[in-house]
């Protein structure tokens, strides 16, 4: 009784296997992947450094606010059409999508970009004035 419940259920994960993979191929070009990132401020700029390799970065798409930044890119397919003699194929056209808010406020027409060895690199003055704040008393 209890093998034939297992069986049922070894068949149904290799069916749900197959599944999914025959959709994760079809939706390859829409993936995203996470964007590591280091955000750190050194002499009144805030430095915001992201890894995406693989990216061209006339394909980098940068949106920085006072309070926010925002990145999208598009990475080129790398899959190769003839799948013949192929064993194993993990490195994927994947595109990058990144958004933060800031830990302070910056002057967003200040921003300069570089792209370097896989790795944006995004250089923003910190604004003069930072929003206002007041500690208010619990009564």
């Amino acid at each position: 009784m209890f093998e034939d419940i297992f069986g049922e259920f070894s068949k149904m994960q290799k069916d749900m296997e197959k599944l999914f993979s025959k959709m994760s191929n079809q939706f390859k070009e829409y993936a995203i992947r996470d964007v590591p990132a280091d955000i750190s401020e050194s002499n009144g700029d805030v430095i915001v450094k992201l890894d995406m390799p693989g990216v061209n970065k006339n394909d980098i798409d940068l949106a920085v606010t006072e309070d926010s930044i925002s990145v999208k890119a598009k990475r080129k397919d790398i899959l190769e059409e003839n799948k013949e003699g192929i064993y194993r194929q993990e490195r994927v056209s994947k595109g990058y999508n990144f958004y933060t808010e800031l830990p302070v406020r910056v002057e967003p027409e200040t921003a300069e970009a570089k792209y370097e060895n896989g790795v944006l690199t995004v250089n923003i003055k910190k604004a003069e004035k930072q929003k206002n704040s007041k500690k208010v008393k619990v009564e």
